[in-house]
């Protein structure tokens, strides 16, 4: 959309928070508050203003996030002075992200009310005055506020989430496994005056409709606004460049919304990371008035085909289909799954940068935005467009069974809308999913409810994609339950699974043989390192770690007794005794035994679904990053602190890497490659106790494919393995096997990692 004129309302911000029982009437200014007001941060959110004031107590130290409860029935005011020197037409207030339920005033008039945390809100500026203007925005209490609509008597979430399910409002706020309970408030996003030009290009969004060898058959969408005029004197002109690779469009308009196409000869594709570069084309849209033009926009965009091969369920073999297809080639997924950057997300902004290149570090080509989060900044799809990375968006719905009502299809309508036109730009993305895990809630409990009379996600949303964007896939739900895995009770047996299970041995049973075709969640818990646990728990409270409130607050349970998460700290403790059968003596064996736990689970995970390549199609292990202080699956701590697990992915990841897996029966050695040709690479396997080579030899490594190499023989033991390889055009690698099963010798591992170089335990003393 092009603007006339943008201001950001980032400064002279104020607060104030008043309880419910204290609140008298409407309040359309300020200075009608009579309680005390601070300063504020925008974008922010409140809690973070009143630790600044010395108010409140750091939320993420220890237990003092549980206060933040005592103040879900306040309601919050925001008010800013601002002087606007200008025309008042065409004027509006933007509001990037309204957390939540808000009514908007400008000069002591209503212009606005808000529901919506996920989507921007922009009002016209009734009222706005040359020179000094007050704009005071009125955040309602959600806990209150979602009293007043009645659930259903089935309506199903975690116990902490039911206010979740009426308000729109970003769910892990009401609290979650990986987030606690803090229901927050605050304009999470910027807050802009805007004034937009009388004649202007809304949108425009280019598409491939086909795809040939060597030529493209191009769409472009667009929308305009003109008021009034004649539309015979409009005309709009599109170019496009991509290095040596240009196309040009020029049409007369015939309508404000239309379509031109376009054959684009040997296009420059945008290709997902190992597969071929991301191109994007430099696009310029100008809208042309009798041949002059009067407004321009620029944007950069990949142009690419997605589509999804899938089948709703596993045939008598285990066998099925759930493969991303970009550009009518087979992409292996490497991914891992985003959660929110923080608890508080008006911190998303400063975080998001540092955690992509972890994702970019680590060696993953995909990431899977999660349902219980939010729809993230244009900063985050950019980057996955420039650097390759695949983006599996869900629409922002999990874990529970969502009222049918018409309030709120309306609402995820409206949404849907706005967040498919703002994102479907982005050639990363490359799948809308309909939610997280509901459609598992609607078959988890005694009392099943058939998943595909989901209205929301079986109507509302497949009607606006089909409004606003066919140009890549659309799966109902993760996993998905189809109609046919419904009826033949094989709601478990789809080839695209969340492999949680029971946690204990992460080579047990329902890991080892577990039929996936594609994991899109999977993960094992690490703790973090003794230095990072200082920081949110104490020095003085950080042992022992059993039976120790601290660590369940931080396994994100806002009570001790009845929760559904206080699980974790045991569940932990069991994994590391269970793998060394040996009681740690102090915190630092603790971590060092938990992060070794954890970091052997992801990579068993992550080389048993790449050993299987062709035959399994990718893996979205849980998760990169934290988004506060905790104890949890993620491989890199709230502190940016490395786990062992970041590493032992990052090698078993490598574009080639040789690794082991006995799911053929036997222990095998295997190469697998992600490059678009083959290679030639020599080989080592070394016994790190003996000495002895137990493998070697020179092979050739089939392009884009699992190679097996050679078996390794197993003569019930325990061996650390060390596996060396170097490709004919010089690069090196190494990776390592653990073989055998637990118990392993504590003191002995520590010194395999040392004599494999690896010195990757952050945040321990040394």
């Amino acid at each position: 959309m092009s603007l006339q004129r943008e201001m950001e309302l980032k400064d002279g911000w104020r607060l104030c928070v008043v309880d419910d029982a204290e609140l008298r009437g409407e309040i359309t200014r300020f200075a009608q508050l009579q309680a005390e007001s601070l300063p504020a941060q925008v974008p922010g959110d409140w809690p973070l203003d009143y630790v600044r004031a010395g108010k409140l107590e750091e939320p993420y130290d220890q237990d003092n996030y549980l206060k933040l409860r005592d103040y879900e029935n306040s309601h919050v005011f925001y008010a800013a002075a601002f002087r606007w020197e200008g025309g008042p037409d065409r004027v509006f207030l933007r509001f990037e992200g309204i957390d939540t339920v808000a009514d908007v005033y400008l000069n002591g008039r209503k212009i606005g009310h808000a529901e919506n945390m996920y989507i921007p809100h922009e009002f016209p500026a009734d009222g706005l005055m040359q020179g000094e203007n007050e704009l005071l925005v009125h955040i309602l209490p959600v806990a209150l506020e979602a009293r007043q609509y009645r659930e259903a008597a089935f309506a199903s979430t975690c116990k902490y989430n039911y206010e979740a399910l009426v308000i729109r409002k970003a769910t892990h706020m009401f609290g979650w496994d990986i987030c606690p309970r803090i229901v927050s408030a605050g304009l999470w996003r910027p807050v802009r005056v805007i004034q937009k030009k009388p004649l202007r290009i809304e949108d425009v969004f280019v598409w491939i409709d086909r795809l040939e060898e060597n030529r493209a058959r191009c769409t472009a969408m667009f929308d305009i606004d003109i008021g009034r005029e004649p539309i015979s004197r409009y005309a709009l002109r599109l170019t496009g460049v991509c290095g040596d690779s240009r196309f040009e469009v020029c049409e007369p308009l015939w309508y404000v919304h239309g379509r031109m196409q376009f054959t684009l000869e040997h296009p420059k594709l945008w290709w997902p990371r190992g597969y071929g570069d991301p191109n994007q084309y430099e696009i310029t849209a100008v809208l042309l008035r009798d041949g002059a033009p009067v407004d321009e926009i620029t944007f950069r965009q990949g142009l690419r085909t997605a589509e999804l091969a899938r089948d709703d369920v596993l045939n008598e073999r285990d066998e099925g289909e759930f493969c991303f297809v970009i550009n009518r080639r087979r992409i292996y997924v490497k991914g891992t799954n985003w959660v929110p950057a923080d608890a508080f997300h008006s911190n998303d902004a400063r975080r998001i940068p540092k955690i992509l290149e972890l994702v970019r570090d680590v060696g993953c080509n995909a990431l899977r935005v999660w349902g219980g989060g939010v729809y993230e900044s244009d900063f985050f799809y950019d980057w996955c467009d420039a650097n390759g990375v695949l983006v599996w968006q869900d629409f922002m719905m999990a874990c529970g069974v969502y009222p049918l009502t018409g309030r709120m299809k309306r609402q995820l309508e409206e949404e849907a809308t706005v967040q498919v036109r703002r994102l479907r730009r982005h050639a990363s993305i490359c799948l809308w999913a309909g939610d997280n895990e509901c459609d598992q809630n609607y078959c988890w409990f005694d009392m099943k409810q058939d998943p595909t009379l989901n209205e929301l996600t079986r109507g509302v949303l497949p009607r606006v994609l089909r409004a606003e964007d066919l140009t890549r896939p659309y799966l109902p739900s993760s996993p998905y339950v189809s109609a046919r895995a419904y009826a033949e009770g094989c709601v478990e047996s789809t080839p695209e699974q969340h492999l949680w299970g029971p946690r204990d041995y992460f080579k047990g049973h329902f890991y080892h043989d577990a039929n996936a075709v594609f994991a899109s969640e999977m993960g094992y818990h690490g703790c973090n390192s003794p230095r990072s646990l200082y920081r949110f728990i104490g020095r003085d409270q950080a042992w022992p770690v059993d039976g120790n409130p601290m660590y369940l607050y931080h396994a994100a349970s806002p009570e001790l007794e009845h929760s559904p998460y206080t699980y974790r700290i045991p569940l932990m403790s069991g994994q590391l005794r269970f793998l060394f059968r040996q009681e740690p003596a102090n915190l630092d064996e603790y971590a060092r035994m938990s992060q070794i736990s954890q970091a052997e689970a992801k990579k068993f995970f992550v080389e048993s679904f790449r050993s299987r390549k062709g035959k399994r199609t990718g893996l979205i292990w849980w998760n990169i990053m934290d988004c506060w202080p905790q104890i949890s699956d993620a491989v890199v701590d709230y502190y940016f602190c490395k786990k062992l697990a970041y590493f032992y992915i990052r090698r078993s990841q490598q574009p080639v890497c040789l690794m082991m897996d006995d799911h053929t029966g036997g222990l095998v050695l295997y190469a697998v490659s992600d490059l678009d040709r083959d290679v030639r690479a020599a080989f080592r396997v070394r016994d790190l106790d003996s000495g002895a080579v137990v493998a070697s030899g020179e092979a050739r490594l089939a392009a884009d494919a699992s190679t097996p190499l050679c078996p390794i023989r197993d003569d019930g033991g325990v061996h650390f393995y060390a596996i060396e390889w170097e490709t004919d055009d010089g690069v090196r690698g190494t990776n390592h096997y653990l073989q055998g099963r637990p118990p392993y010798d504590y003191p002995w591992y520590l010194a395999c990692l040392e004599k494999m170089g690896y010195d990757e335990f952050e945040g321990f003393d040394r």
